[in-house]
């Protein structure tokens, strides 16, 4: 029988995906809702599959990605998040993730793709594959949203939330002049005059979910 952590920070979320794996002859030795305890959680179970978003308290789901693959673990590693595969899912296999599958999938999508990554295959959705030059000229927006580091996205996003310097400081573990340093960075990368636009361009971009 598999072993599986599964990290989200929505309870529901958790119960429902625990429920399906349990239907399908998996064990969920673990459950945490931050980035910090799937690193600690991982260490000590030593599961052969991990289940991650990347919006996570303390330290989000790219921080996750490569910290676990420093640690030389025979695991498999699957993105279930709801943020958009457009703009996320390339990032997470650059981290290291084994698949990625978006919270508004069919369940059966779930399931696939676990089989798939536990037979020691990746599993992504088509439009990944994606060249940089392709994805720009498409979309410009998309082009802009390239350049920014994994840290400048996690950011960005809390912005999108709505959430101040404090609140971003506390959920990234960052001092607020970091934080405040990183709106600087965003406002140019993205070419923003103001804070509204930088949530104006998130919303934009289905980064809030």
């Amino acid at each position: 029988m598999k072993k599986v952590i599964i990290v989200d920070d929505h309870p529901v979320i958790r119960f429902a995906v625990k429920m399906l794996l349990e239907r399908n002859e998996m064990e969920v030795v673990a459950e945490t809702n931050n980035g910090v305890d799937a690193i600690q959680k991982t260490r000590e179970c030593l599961p052969d599959l991990v289940l991650l978003d990347i919006g996570l308290p303390k330290i989000d789901g790219f921080q996750v990605l490569e910290r676990l693959r420093t640690l030389n673990l025979p695991l498999k590693i699957l993105v279930l998040t709801s943020q958009s595969s457009s703009h996320f899912a390339q990032r997470c296999k650059q981290a290291g993730a084994d698949g990625f599958v978006t919270k508004s999938d069919d369940m059966s999508e779930l399931l696939d793709a676990i089989k798939m990554v536990m037979r020691g295959y990746s599993f992504f959705p088509q439009s990944t594959h994606q060249t940089y030059e392709q994805t720009h000229s498409e979309h410009d927006d998309a082009g802009l949203l390239e350049q920014l580091s994994d840290r400048e996205l996690s950011v960005l996003i809390s912005i999108g939330k709505g959430m101040g310097n404090k609140q971003i400081g506390e959920q990234l573990l960052l001092s607020e002049k970091t934080i405040s340093t990183y709106k600087h960075r965003l406002k140019q990368k993205l070419n923003a005059q103001s804070l509204i636009d930088l949530i104006d361009f998130a919303r934009r971009n289905n980064l809030i979910k």
